[in-house]
């Protein structure tokens, strides 16, 4: 009869202690994940960010052009260059998000987690190699746009080359800059592997 009791007391206690080692591993992986999510949530932000103000941006600038007098067939051709910009930016920042909320740190386990940030990685990528496409033809957009108000001469074609190398060189940094901040949340989630079941 009492080595019975025990049996029952151990495995109760047993039951105890399982599911307090479940509730802990849930509550550290909870707590870790945080960094990681706080570094998914500020990708999602800087994509919001990049969706929202690259249209607003240009329609600041280029507003004085937007008169009666100055619509003829280079401005017809500028604004549709823009608004294919504007098209294929808004599908990239929208697809973009799109993946980071796929990612689900604590249901999915850490290769799912991993590789779909992976693919989040070679979407920026990719989309910093379309930059060499889509750059000119967003410059040749706006001077179309404002062919009339602008004056071709030595200075302004100097303006516009160095806007181009330093525009390119620019977003080169910032490439290299987010894909290291990708790579650390890769580790960072590679940590939780061993919070996982």
């Amino acid at each position: 009869m009492e080595y019975e009791e025990l049996q029952i007391l151990w495995k109760t206690y047993d039951q105890k202690l399982d599911r307090l080692e479940k509730l802990n591993k849930k509550l550290i992986l909870e707590t870790c994940s945080k960094k990681s999510q706080k570094r998914i949530n500020w990708l999602q932000y800087r994509n919001y960010y990049g969706l929202i103000m690259l249209p607003v941006i240009l329609i600041v600038a280029m507003h004085p052009q937007f008169k009666a007098s100055n619509v003829d067939t280079k401005f017809i051709i500028g604004a549709m260059l823009w608004l294919g910009l504007i098209v294929h930016s808004t599908w990239h920042f929208i697809t973009m998000i799109s993946q980071l909320r796929k990612v689900d740190l604590i249901n999915d386990n850490v290769i799912e987690s991993a590789t779909k940030i992976n693919d989040y990685k070679r979407m920026v990528i990719r989309g910093s190699k379309s930059l060499f496409i889509t750059m000119p033809v967003a410059l040749a957009g706006v001077l179309l746009i404002g062919w009339k108000g602008f004056h071709f001469d030595q200075n302004l074609m100097l303006f516009i080359i160095g806007l181009i190398l330093v525009s390119f060189i620019l977003r080169k940094r910032q490439l290299k800059g987010l894909t290291k901040r990708i790579d650390k949340l890769l580790t960072d989630i590679q940590e939780l592997e061993e919070y996982k079941e």
